[in-house]
């Protein structure tokens, strides 16, 4: 009688080829066959090229890597992934607000920053999320618009026109000028300057000496020069955002004149360096503004879309349409695959893959919330 071939009985090596070839829900079924399968499948051998397809959690990005807490392990990012696309989730309110507002937050490694009102508060990201453990708890005069956390300083523009950076750890130096002569829409900041942009119109680019050490300032004080750069752009400024490089920076405007919504300028010149080719309809504002690296960027706003810029050609090289036709005020993404989008109104999230024409999934949550991402 011949020897009868099976499965389990071949060799470690040819069993890894056979199963390279199966999907990631059939490796978890066959390692509930046999416990030989089952160490086979625990390998991170066969999870190395599985684990840069998932969407959310692929973590192929280091800049998305930087604020990943914690970091997957290979085969657990297919699962993790899977409730993502199915939208399996727990809801939890971590923080109330009862007054209505335009709210804002930045998620870090370690920190979760929520902004709004006359507050800016910093969470500490831990296993059991507290909303009493804060460890940052700025207050202000007057409302804050837009804030940005750059290395130990949170930097916010504000209603009446004032740029303030405060430390977060260390002496609490605190600095604040008076920037623009209306709200302070959108804020960002390189290693060397700060950039903001203001309802009227004007996009300023001010020099910070975080990194220069041999400059003379009074205690507690945080030195911010006058503005080297004065950009009139003549049209309200919603939104703007470094390169990864921080040699350009993208702005976006409401887009009621008779000029593009869109620009990129150079930091170190304040020239426009490219012209994005496209046809704009009145009122496309562009609210979002995410660099995917130094030649692309994704955009959202007022004409519902999210959009893909390749500025190597000057043009939009994907859209995705919102699928309830709301304006999108704000996106995220993995600098990978997936883009995160919120909206103002039904306090939905949308998940998109950016392989694929169609949303993945969309969320609406059961408490009447705004949502807005970073």
């Amino acid at each position: 009688m011949t020897n009868v071939w099976r499965l389990d009985t071949l060799p470690s090596e040819i069993l890894i080829i056979i199963f390279d070839y199966c999907h990631a829900f059939d490796l978890v079924r066959l390692s509930e066959v046999c416990k030989r399968f089952y160490n086979i499948v625990q390998d991170d051998t066969l999870w190395i090229k599985k684990s840069k397809l998932p969407l959310v959690t692929n973590q192929i990005s280091k800049r998305f890597r930087d604020r990943c807490n914690p970091l997957l392990c290979l085969r657990q990012k297919w699962h993790v992934s899977r409730n993502w696309e199915c939208g399996r989730y727990m809801e939890r309110t971590l923080f109330w607000e009862r007054s209505k507002l335009m709210p804002w937050i930045q998620l870090k490694q370690n920190s979760l920053w929520w902004g709004a009102n006359v507050q800016i508060l910093g969470y500490r990201r831990t296993e059991y999320f507290d909303a009493y453990d804060f460890f940052h708890n700025s207050m202000y005069s007057k409302d804050v618009c837009k804030f940005v956390v750059k290395d130990n300083y949170v930097i916010s523009g504000h209603v009446d026109g004032m740029l303030e950076v405060q430390e977060i750890r260390g002496k609490g130096s605190f600095s604040s000028r008076n920037a623009h002569n209306s709200d302070i829409n959108a804020v960002d900041a390189t290693d060397y300057v700060i950039l903001t942009g203001s309802n009227d119109g004007n996009v300023k680019v001010w020099p910070i000496g975080m990194h220069m050490d041999d400059i003379s300032v009074p205690y507690g004080t945080i030195p911010i020069f006058p503005f080297s750069a004065h950009i009139p752009l003549s049209d309200r400024v919603w939104s703007l955002a470094a390169d990864p490089t921080g040699v350009k920076f993208a702005v976006g405007l409401s887009g009621n004149k008779n000029k593009s919504p869109l620009h990129i300028f150079d930091i170190e010149c304040y020239n426009e360096s490219d012209v994005l080719r496209h046809c704009w309809r009145k009122g496309a504002g562009v609210l979002g503004i995410v660099w995917e690296d130094p030649n692309t960027l994704l955009t959202c706003g007022y004409d519902t879309y999210v959009r893909k810029w390749d500025l190597r050609t000057a043009l939009c090289v994907n859209s995705w349409p919102d699928p309830t036709d709301a304006t999108v005020y704000c996106l995220s993404s993995d600098h990978a695959y997936t883009m995160v989008t919120g909206t103002q109104y039904h306090s939905k999230a949308v998940l998109w893959d950016q392989r694929q024409k169609n949303f993945v999934q969309h969320v609406f949550f059961s408490y009447h919330v705004d949502i807005f991402c970073s």
